[in-house]
């Protein structure tokens, strides 16, 4: 694959060996468009991270402030840089359980070409093969064969009409118990489109191990349809890993099958949901140092009598101090830099959710921009007892290396969701 074109989220760059129209096509066909806007003279990124590879035009998108150095095309430390923002990126996804990946695998291809995808690749074939080591998935598969003993059951219809000149023979149903099973099959179709994509020598040499040891298996091609319906069983669980990681690439790809490899590939995560997910976890892991409960994406119907779902009102999470005293906080992934920069709309926002679920107090919080901010507001009602109040905070997720900070920002949402009492740093009454 040629060298990746690099671009911060919510920026533009221009492009010039690729066809934008074409692009423009496949994005919108793969309903991608939210992720990425085509101009006409290049690209334009939102809020959507990772990896778009469309035909020999290879995209990744890496976002601005989960790291303390901006990603800049100009500096001489770029590389550094961009494996630092790798190394951040995966782990919120690991931490999250977006995607099971060793974090200390990024270090190790952080300066490779297509570091993203080569990390992704080495992380299904390094589990694939430690499974294989210790187990081959086997599975009773059902088998039609023309056979000269009598074997399972005969079909009688296809018997009369295979052997009936022949009457030593018998065309038989039965069941094999064998490798040759539709799981086995899927790691065989994986490996070998990964096998041709990947540039990485220790990549590709396991999984030229992994080709060879399932030479006995009839190569069949998958689409995300087929690769939904293989369920693993009891026996299977411990291929749960390299088994989520094949359905994975087989989903978010498209297969040129003429040459058994993956032609474009969308590896890509909405950050505004990496970032509410990747607080709750860091809460949740520590609930036992809070005095209180959590609950993620707590809903309650807009409408008395209304059946559809999608008018729920889902609260991002729900601080549950006791039964009176209720706190909604609601994450915001955009730029929070001065305090004009909060809209209307969030205020509305989080007001509703306090009214319909009964909360008299609410938080936005955004990622750090270039300073702290904790401001924390009344909101302006004729009515005492419909008071709300609400706090604006940012979090510093800006790190070398956010796996370590893991405490550190523990103990910042602490104190964000600890309110001030008897006391209003700001009131617009």
């Amino acid at each position: 694959m040629k060298e990746p074109v690099v671009i911060n989220e919510y920026c533009e760059k221009a492009i010039n060996a690729c066809n934008l129209v074409k692009l423009h096509k496949y994005l919108q066909c793969q309903k991608l468009d939210k992720a990425l806007k085509v101009t006409p003279t290049g690209i334009k990124a939102k809020s959507w991270v990772g990896v778009i590879k469309y035909k020999n035009t290879h995209i990744q998108i890496l976002p601005k402030l989960i790291s303390d150095i901006e990603y800049d095309e100009t500096a001489e430390n770029k590389e550094i840089v961009k494996s630092q923002i790798l190394k951040n990126l995966i782990y919120m996804l690991s931490y999250t359980k977006k995607l099971d990946i060793r974090t200390n695998e990024c270090a190790k291809l952080s300066t490779a070409k297509n570091p993203f995808i080569e990390i992704l690749i080495r992380e299904y074939a390094n589990s694939l093969f430690n499974c294989l080591k210790r187990l081959t998935p086997k599975k009773y598969v059902r088998e039609e064969d023309n056979l000269n003993y009598l074997k399972g059951k005969i079909k009688f219809n296809e018997n009369i009409k295979y052997n009936c000149t022949n009457q030593a023979k018998f065309y038989c149903e039965y069941d094999e118990f064998s490798q040759n099973n539709i799981l086995n099959q899927l790691f065989l179709f994986v490996s070998t489109c990964l096998y041709n994509i990947s540039n990485d020598s220790y990549n590709k040499k396991t999984l030229k191990f992994i080709m060879n040891y399932y030479s006995d298996i009839k190569l069949v091609r998958f689409d995300r349809f087929k690769a939904e319906k293989i369920k693993l069983s009891r026996s299977q669980e411990l291929f749960k890993k390299p088994f989520n990681l094949a359905k994975m690439f087989v989903e978010k790809t498209s297969v040129d099958l003429s040459k058994n490899k993956f032609e474009n590939i969308t590896l890509i995560w909405d950050m505004n949901k990496l970032f509410e997910e990747f607080i709750f976890e860091i809460m949740n892991k520590n609930r036992n140092k809070l005095s209180c409960t959590l609950f993620p994406q707590r809903g309650r119907k807009l409408l008395i009598g209304d059946t559809n779902k999608k008018r729920n009102t889902f609260v991002d999470i729900m601080i549950e101090k006791d039964k009176t005293d209720k706190i909604v906080l609601d994450t915001k992934y955009k730029k929070f830099a001065t305090s004009n920069d909060f809209s209307n709309s969030d205020v509305y926002q989080v007001c509703t959710y306090c009214l319909i679920h009964g909360a008299k107090k609410a938080i936005l919080l955004y990622p750090k921009y270039d300073k702290d901010f904790n401001l924390e507001y009344t909101l302006n009602t004729d009515d005492d007892k419909q008071n709300c109040e609400i706090k604006f905070c940012t979090i510093d997720l800006k790190s070398q290396d956010l796996k370590k900070e893991e405490s550190k920002i523990f103990k910042e949402l602490c104190d964000i969701i600890e309110f001030k009492k008897n006391e209003k740093i700001g009131n617009n009454k």
